[in-house]
């Protein structure tokens, strides 16, 4: 087939399926007449009781996400001055012909990095086992919102419109 029938072709089904789309909207699940004139305010106006059910699990993770970012702050602020140590140990161990400095520089890195990625685990543990039971909870929550027709019409037109 050639291009040109090819391009045709294709053109032809795509006027096809804009022709049907409107006729069949209305067996679509979850459309409710008048869904094409809605603004993003009435969008999120229906969209408002989920987001209300949702609120109290997110918040929760939330909350418990900004502890263990603030806890990964507070390390990397405790850990500068070291790991500065460390860079100005290995800019002068260039200096050093053998190369034995920069092994010595590299495996202090490299021992240092182990020692806060163990600290890191261990401090976190509690926060990060409190974080993953919140997002089970959150995904628990979203199962029966994700499987609402309405719902996923809504979160398409509001993409569609490109509300925010």
């Amino acid at each position: 087939m050639s291009i040109l029938r090819m391009t045709l072709w294709a053109a032809g089904l795509f006027a096809v399926a804009l022709w049907i789309s409107p006729v069949l909207a209305d067996d679509t699940p979850g459309v409710m007449p008048g869904d094409g004139a809605m603004t993003c305010a009435q969008i999120g106006a229906e969209l408002a009781p989920y987001a209300q059910q949702m609120m109290p699990s997110v918040a929760a993770l939330s909350q418990t996400q900004s502890e263990l970012t603030a806890r990964g702050q507070r390390r990397v602020a405790e850990a500068t001055p070291e790991a500065a140590a460390l860079t100005a140990a290995a800019t002068a161990s260039h200096l050093d012909p053998t190369g034995l400095a920069s092994r010595g520089v590299g495996v202090a890195e490299q021992g240092m990095q182990q020692r806060e990625w163990n600290r890191a685990l261990a401090e976190d543990k509690p926060l990060t086992d409190k974080a993953n039971a919140q997002m089970n909870t959150v995904v628990e929550q979203a199962a029966p919102l994700q499987a609402n027709p309405r719902i996923q019409r809504l979160m398409q037109l509001a993409q569609d419109k490109n509300c925010h």
